[in-house]
């Protein structure tokens, strides 16, 4: 169903690799996660300006919360949350627009993954059954299937030893050099071999995990919370804090784990993907900047709100009393209208109040 797709982003890391890498597999994934994080600028574009939409709507959020400070009870809370809903809709801000980016890119990021793994059915264009019978070829299971098979790990057993082998049947002429200014095969599995199998290619994990979390580090600093009353409300809740502190914590564990689990390859895919991260979120911070207030600036904004509001009330208690066209009762009227006789015998006019018809 995706083949053509998969043939399209095949044909592009192959072209970077060969036209602007030099044949080298590590210099064109890089142009390829450049490419991506241009592609996806508008989506990072939109979070970016939903954060905002999200920083300025901060004073206003917190006069809800200081209205209810000091009542914890379950009513009260969903009181508390309902007027920040009402606000947001009134200011046109749609909590979930936010996320729609990131459901957007999923789809994109496993299709560039599966590419990068596969490299000889997305880049040589071999057929699953020719992977297959290569696989068989250079040693593997018999048994095993496409989803089994390690392409990168194969490709270097091709690399290795082609001597022996026929393999006049496949069109090998786009087959990824691995190998970078004498650093040897890049596409090797860090944790083959355990611990006894110790190598420079443990160092791709390592620093895949450090980026992965200095970038975690560095957009919360430049694009953190909006406002510094939030941060220490979120320091003075021990729940919030440990979440906080454990994915910060989870992110890199799980980068450094499947790092060593994965090819090389997909280690340094992740090393630029974070390295350009950290570009990308420096200069938004700089051209679309968040918002942010610190507890005097909310302290002052939400005693400027409480005066308009105060005023506001004052002038409509000194504009006159609106008088009704239609009669209600006595009390719309400084004094009883006359009521006029009705018929040629009445000596003396009616000074009651009519009857109000249904």
């Amino acid at each position: 169903m995706f083949d053509w797709l998969y043939e399209l982003l095949g044909s592009i890391i192959a072209w970077f690799s060969n036209t602007l890498g030099g044949g080298y597999y590590v210099v064109g994934i890089f142009f390829y996660a450049l490419l991506f994080k241009l592609v996806l600028i508008p989506f990072t574009i939109k979070q970016q300006q939903n954060q905002i939409a999200m920083a300025k709507l901060t004073p206003k959020i917190e006069l809800i919360k200081a209205k209810y400070k000091g009542r914890n009870d379950q009513p009260t809370m969903q009181k508390m949350q309902q007027e920040i809903m009402e606000l947001q809709q009134a200011e046109g801000y749609n909590p979930l627009s936010g996320c729609l980016p990131l459901l957007i890119q999923m789809p994109i990021i496993i299709f560039l993954y599966n590419v990068i793994r596969n490299p000889l059915s997305h880049i040589c264009g071999l057929t699953d059954n020719q992977v297959i019978a290569l696989n068989k070829l250079f040693g593997g299971a018999a048994d095993a299937t496409i989803k089994q098979i390690n392409q990168m790990d194969l490709i270097s057993k091709i690399t290795a030893n082609t001597q022996g082998f026929d393999l006049s049947g496949y069109d090998l002429s786009k087959l990824p050099d691995f190998t970078f200014f004498g650093l040897g095969n890049l596409a090797g599995t860090p944790w083959e071999g355990g611990f006894a199998g110790i190598s420079w290619l443990w160092l791709i994990p390592i620093i895949a995990a450090a980026l992965t979390w200095l970038s975690m580090f560095l957009s919360k600093k430049w694009n953190g919370s909006a406002n510094v009353a939030q941060e220490q409300q979120a320091q003075q809740n021990a729940q919030m804090q440990q979440s906080t502190k454990m994915m910060e914590l989870m992110m890199p564990a799980m980068t450094l784990f499947m790092a060593f689990g994965f090819s090389g390859m997909m280690g340094i895919y992740w090393i630029y993907q974070s390295a350009l991260g950290i570009l990308q979120t420096y200069l938004m911070s700089k051209f679309m900047p968040i918002p942010r207030y610190t507890e005097e600036e909310l302290k002052a904004m939400r005693k400027a709100q409480k005066q308009a509001e105060k005023a506001q009330r004052q002038a409509l208690k000194a504009q006159p009393k609106v008088r009704s066209l239609h009669y209600i009762d006595e009390d719309d009227y400084d004094t009883l209208p006359e009521v006029k006789p009705v018929g040629k015998n009445t000596k003396k006019a009616d000074t009651s109040l009519p009857d109000i018809q249904d």
